[in-house]
Parts: C-alpha cells; structure tokens; sequence
C-alpha cells in the first residue's frame, strides 16, 4: 500500500496546483509530524512508526486523524501567510472533509469530545457508551 490515504477526492485534489510547497500526503505527514517535506528533518536514525488500524473503526478514526491533522497545519501556515490563497483553498478542502468524517464516524461510533453535535437528544451516551479500554471494540 502507499502513503496515500485512498479517496477519490484525494487523489483529485489540486495538489500539482502549488508549485512553491512540497507538502506531504494526510497519512504520511501525520505520521511524520510535519505536512511540509521542506520543515521536516529526520531526528538521527529514527524512522516513524507506520500505524496500522485493526478493524474498521480504527481506520475510520485514523483517517480522520491524518486529514485533522493536516488541517491543522495548514491552519498554522495560514497564521503566518493569510494572503496564501492556494492553501487556503486546500485548508478548506481538509476542513470541509474533516468535518464530513466527524460527522460519519460519529453517527456510527458515537461522540469524540463533550461538544460534539451528535450529543444532542435526549439520551446522554457520553458516559454510558463503553470506554477504549473496556475492550468492547477492540
């Protein structure tokens, strides 16, 4: 498998469309730290650790992760270079598909934090869903 996380609005992103930024795939630069090639520097011999999800859950959480990430970074850049039109484009196709993701991820498994929508209604699964460590999804 590749570094690429595989969607077709991934793989249909402008990324070609910023000759001036040598950036990282989502998975690869939430794996490395960093989503910009040209900041990250390699610490001695240490090589990041490939995660690999186990079950469908894991994977849908970890592809949300790779893409809030690089949202994130993004976010960041565009604190020092809000004229930057080309990644303002590119954040807001993270945000946007960060957002669709919460919300898929969270209409089948449940919240992520206190102030997640899917929180809304009357019953208040915050606390009465099983915890990570109950093993109950594992």
């Amino acid at each position: 498998m590749n570094n690429y996380i595989s969607y077709d609005w991934y793989r249909n992103a402008k990324m070609n469309s910023f000759p001036n930024m040598n950036l990282f795939a989502p998975k690869e630069s939430y794996e490395k730290g960093n989503l910009f090639r040209d900041l990250y520097s390699q610490y001695k011999n240490y090589r990041p650790a490939t995660l690999k999800p186990r079950n469908e859950q894991e994977s849908k959480l970890y592809e949300l992760s790779a893409i809030a990430f690089a949202a994130h970074e993004l976010n960041l850049y565009l604190d020092l270079h809000p004229e930057d039109q080309s990644m303002l484009a590119l954040f807001n196709d993270y945000r946007r598909k960060s957002n669709e993701l919460t919300r898929e991820y969270e209409e089948k498994y449940g919240p992520l934090n206190i102030s997640s929508n899917s929180l809304d209604g009357n019953n208040f699964t915050w606390a009465t869903d099983p915890w990570p460590w109950e093993g109950k999804n594992v």
